[in-house]
């Protein structure tokens, strides 16, 4: 049930009311001679109402006795009936036209009453307050509620509107045009979201490679020697994979200075001038390495799809593509991958 807020209003405001009236009454002192009167006024009060209830009590006793009879003896002689009944009308009439006894004009009773009323009325007051609270909390946020599933329900009846004027207007559109015309810009559209395609392939491509060329091959390169597996230490420079790694998969410390030999220095300067002839495509240290074999994996594996490879041993960059839930051997022969098809159960 809704409340009106003018009556929560006044409700409160009779609330408050209440509230500072008694702050003000409980900062008023009250001296002892007050107190004692007032006491003595509640002691005559109920001494007086004590005797009232004794001289009522009194009155209806002696009443019973003289007025009792059993009306199961009268027997059905209506004279008697309509005697006793003249009898019980007579008392009754007495009893209305007798004066009602009220307290006298300085019984504190009527304050009595008067502030157990009051205090009842209070403490109902208070409930429904309490109770009057709550239901305009939940009503509020309903109608909160209620007001979005409105805006979403317009938002979504505009949604459908355009739609409808959308498909349409295209259906129209189309019932103009002719069947090659229609074939034709069926075919343009293929092609554009082909090109797009083919645009997004290309640049995960470069994505992917630049991290395997920054990132993942000096760990793949760090572990084919023998180091920590991929993911472990994700920084290992060129120098600590030109040392190599120890048994224990620590690397190694770089040995002490020698003294150049120089027919050392004429195979190290040999060996330069036949990697520069080779042509720059050529790994020139085990990170490149490492990386090549890896794009190079990655390449054979996005042309061939969801079929398998044939892989001339396993190697590191193909253990890590299975760790990694990229690719998969085959069940029964280990010497070939393929990748997983991760749009298998969109395409079903």
């Amino acid at each position: 049930m809704d409340i009106p807020p003018q009556i929560v209003d006044k409700v409160q405001g009779f609330a408050e009311k209440r509230q500072r009236a008694e702050a003000f009454y409980e900062t008023q002192k009250i001296s002892p001679a007050t107190l004692q009167a007032y006491n003595r006024k509640l002691d005559d009060t109920l001494r007086e109402l004590q005797n009232q209830v004794k001289r009522q009590e009194d009155d209806l006793r002696t009443l019973r006795e003289v007025n009792s009879f059993d009306l199961s003896k009268i027997g059905n002689n209506t004279w008697s009936r309509v005697a006793q009944v003249r009898r019980a009308k007579r008392a009754y009439d007495s009893l209305l036209k007798s004066e009602t006894q009220f307290p006298a004009a300085g019984s504190p009773l009527p304050s009595l009453l008067a502030i157990e009323e009051t205090t009842r009325l209070v403490k109902e007051s208070k409930v429904s307050v309490a109770i009057t609270a709550e239901k305009l909390s939940a009503n509020r946020e309903r109608l909160k509620t209620e007001e979005a599933n409105l805006r979403d329900a317009h938002s979504i009846r505009d949604g459908l509107q355009r739609r409808i004027q959308t498909i349409g207007s295209e259906k129209a559109t189309k019932e103009k045009k002719t069947a090659p015309q229609l074939a034709r810009e069926l075919v343009e559209q293929q092609q554009e979201k082909q090109s797009e395609l083919e645009s997004s392939t290309e640049d995960m491509k470069t994505t992917l490679y630049s991290f395997v060329d920054e990132s993942l091959a000096s760990m793949l390169a760090a572990e084919a020697l023998g180091g920590p597996t991929v993911g472990d230490a994700p920084e290992v420079s060129d120098a600590t994979l030109q040392l190599g790694y120890t048994n224990h998969g620590k690397p190694k410390k770089p040995r002490a200075a020698q003294p150049a030999d120089p027919d050392t220095s004429q195979r190290r300067i040999d060996e330069l001038l036949r990697q520069s002839a080779q042509g720059n495509d050529q790994p020139s240290n085990r990170r490149e390495t490492a990386a090549l074999e890896m794009r190079n994996l990655l390449a054979t594996l996005l042309e061939a799809g969801s079929s398998y490879i044939d892989i001339p041993r396993e190697s590191v960059a193909s253990r890590f593509l299975v760790r990694a839930k990229v690719a998969q051997f085959h069940p029964r022969d280990a010497r070939r991958l393929r990748l997983i098809d991760f749009g298998r159960t969109l395409d079903d």
